[in-house]
């Protein structure tokens, strides 16, 4: 079993989207101790914004691409990579400005790759990540657990989209809030809240996924 555990949050050591994904990794590794993890901070290394060339290159037939092309693709190509060979992703997700972080999207403009990630046909699009599990640790700085706030959430419809696309159906949201404006009770009460979904998480994992413990 791999997992491929992704930070996306910029304050170090103070994020609580970090330590929250930290922790529900540590806690899947507890369980199954030969899993093997791929660690990706996007904020340390953040993808490249895709470019003219990238574009012409992902849809020219591999056989076909330039040493520029490829070039240009070797980064979108490793994170591809990383993608399809893990079976379960962790992600750390702090909510920016009612959506998710730009490194992320800038991550995601690099593995949203037809034949690689999706393909097309006469009948549409379907996804090549089908099989995979997803975790998203989602922290919102105000308190989103009333219906004002809920409308105004574009982060979970945008990554299930775009998830969907790519096939990957199986996610499962905890979101955290509030972690920052509020009084320090409601924000303890939040993330405390957060590990017990962790950690309930964890357990049912492993009664739906004999099929990865076996790997």
């Amino acid at each position: 079993m791999k997992i491929l555990h992704i930070d996306s949050s910029v304050r170090g050591d103070r994020s609580v989207s970090k330590a929250l994904s930290g922790l529900f990794v540590s806690g899947l590794t507890a369980k199954f101790p030969n899993a093997e993890v791929d660690y990706l901070d996007l904020s340390e290394n953040t993808p490249n914004h895709p470019t003219a060339l990238m574009i012409r290159g992902n849809y020219t037939p591999a056989d076909e691409r330039t040493a520029e092309m490829l070039e240009e693709l070797e980064e979108s190509e490793a994170l591809v990579e990383k993608l399809l060979s893990a079976d379960i992703y962790v992600i750390g997700m702090p909510m920016y400005n009612f959506s998710v972080p730009s490194n992320f999207k800038a991550f995601i403009d690099n593995i949203v790759r037809i034949n690689r990630t999706f393909t097309l046909s006469s009948t549409g699009s379907e996804g090549l990540l089908s099989g995979k599990k997803v975790f998203v640790i989602n922290t919102r700085g105000v308190d989103f657990n009333n219906e004002h706030m809920q409308q105004m959430d574009q982060l979970k419809p945008y990554l299930k989209t775009v998830f969907g696309f790519m096939g990957l159906f199986d996610i499962d949201f905890i979101d955290v809030s509030p972690v920052q404006f509020s009084a320090e009770e409601a924000r303890i009460k939040a993330i405390e809240a957060a590990k017990v979904a962790i950690a309930d998480a964890i357990d049912s994992f492993q009664f739906a996924t004999q099929d990865l413990i076996e790997k």
